[in-house]
């Protein structure tokens, strides 16, 4: 069911008037998806890539995709208004937001803030008609959350940079395109000033890309290893051994997208309506205990929508810093696990055991297990809160050692 039934009936009639044409696109254009989005569920096929493919050119070419982006490189030139309402109305269909949400919103925006003119001309509007799909290859092995201790290096040889290296924990990589890649070109200065972020063409040679079974059983995540990778110079994204600027803008973009609900479904109710309908199934709808549940999480995605719809609107305006957009994201993680944790509360053995073939197998469990990795990816918990408490709440920067250090005289693994 759409959530256009409990829509604010007091929004400008300009967005009542674009929702309106929306839901009628979208009824006219696009399957329905009953409950979870499928795309967040095992490993998609080619079919399936191919297919979501085609989806997002037709949802491109009809005005509904790059919503914020500027025109002249393929996007609409609108609002996160508009971006909230059609989202809203497409919360029932076969939008493909696993394989484009990242790729618009974090790499995209990215690029179209930070990127030279030939860059956004070339790649821009590719990545909103889902011509091509993009990843940020950031974390290292046994880089944990330092993530400006980096040790991929590149070479500059004239016009080219030659990548060596190792990244891992990368959603996507077996089926996408091009990722931003942070890599170290300036090894006598300290850390944070020797790093560069270049565009890497997913399929050049001496780049192995190998998918990382999880503890679900499946593939969502991979490892690459570079191996004399030839990069032009041409994509380089900012200036050489400047690109912790880059980098720190695309984390704030990253965390205010995913505090607005990033690639899940932005239907409020969705995961709500699940327990709900889990708790009948058990026969548990009288229980005081069942229905505190469901009324907390509930509270929750109420407080979470409404503070995402703020301090969106807030960093878009410039009233808030993008820091803020931390604070989104912690919600969401929270959000995430707590809801997991009350489906298995509620399930019992129910939710934990079931029969071959069953609608719907083990997606509690799968549910629970994924939610574990919502305080690590895109952003540890951790750092969210140093991030909260210098740019939100202004507090002094954490103590550092090898701050002023160059970075060929600090110990690494």
């Amino acid at each position: 069911m759409s959530t256009a039934s409990t829509t604010d009936r007091t929004e400008p009639a300009q967005l009542h008037d674009y929702r309106v044409r929306a839901r009628e696109w979208l009824a006219a254009n696009l399957n329905r998806v009953e409950g979870a989005d499928p795309d967040l569920v095992g490993d998609p096929s080619p079919e399936r890539v191919a297919e979501a493919k085609r989806i997002q050119a037709l949802l491109h070419a009809a005005g509904y995709a790059g919503f914020t982006f500027p025109v002249e490189h393929g996007g609409q030139g609108l609002t996160l208004d508009h971006e909230r309402v059609f989202l809203q109305e497409a919360a029932g269909y076969d939008v493909p937001t696993r394989f484009f949400g990242v790729s618009i919103n974090i790499l995209g925006a990215t690029l179209a803030a930070y990127g030279t003119h030939a860059q956004k001309e070339r790649h821009l509007r590719r990545i909103l008609s889902g011509e091509e799909i993009w990843l940020q290859l950031l974390s290292e092995p046994g880089g944990g959350s330092d993530l400006a201790g980096l040790l991929t290096r590149a070479d500059r040889r004239d016009d080219t940079f030659l990548v060596n290296g190792q990244k891992t924990w990368s959603t996507g990589a077996h089926f996408a395109d091009f990722a931003l890649c942070p890599v170290r070109t300036n090894w006598d200065v300290p850390k944070h000033r020797g790093i560069s972020l270049l565009i890497v063409d997913l399929r050049a040679p001496g780049l192995e890309i190998r998918p990382i079974r999880q503890i679900n059983g499946e593939e969502h995540f991979c490892e690459e290893f570079f191996t004399d990778v030839e990069v032009p110079a041409a994509n380089l994204v900012g200036e050489q051994d400047q690109g912790w600027r880059v980098i720190r803008g695309l984390l704030e973009i990253e965390h205010a997208w995913v505090g607005r609900g990033g690639a899940k479904r932005v239907d409020f109710r969705a995961d709500v309506s699940d327990l709900v309908a889990l708790v009948r199934s058990r026969g548990l709808a009288g229980d005081d205990g069942a229905r505190r549940t469901v009324t907390g999480l509930h509270v929750m995605l109420q407080v979470q929508k409404l503070v995402a719809a703020r301090v969106s609107h807030g960093i878009e305006t410039g009233r808030l810093d993008h820091g803020y957009g931390s604070l989104l994201k912690m919600g969401n993680d929270a959000l995430s696990q707590r809801g997991a944790e009350a489906a298995l509360a509620i399930g019992g053995a129910a939710a934990v055991t079931w029969e071959p073939g069953d609608a719907g197998a083990g997606g509690w469990v799968e549910g629970y297990l994924t939610s574990r990795s919502a305080p690590i990816a895109g952003g540890s918990a951790e750092i969210l809160r140093n991030n909260v408490s210098e740019k939100v709440l202004g507090l002094p920067r954490e103590p550092s050692l090898d701050r002023n250090i160059p970075f060929n005289q600090v110990p690494h693994n």
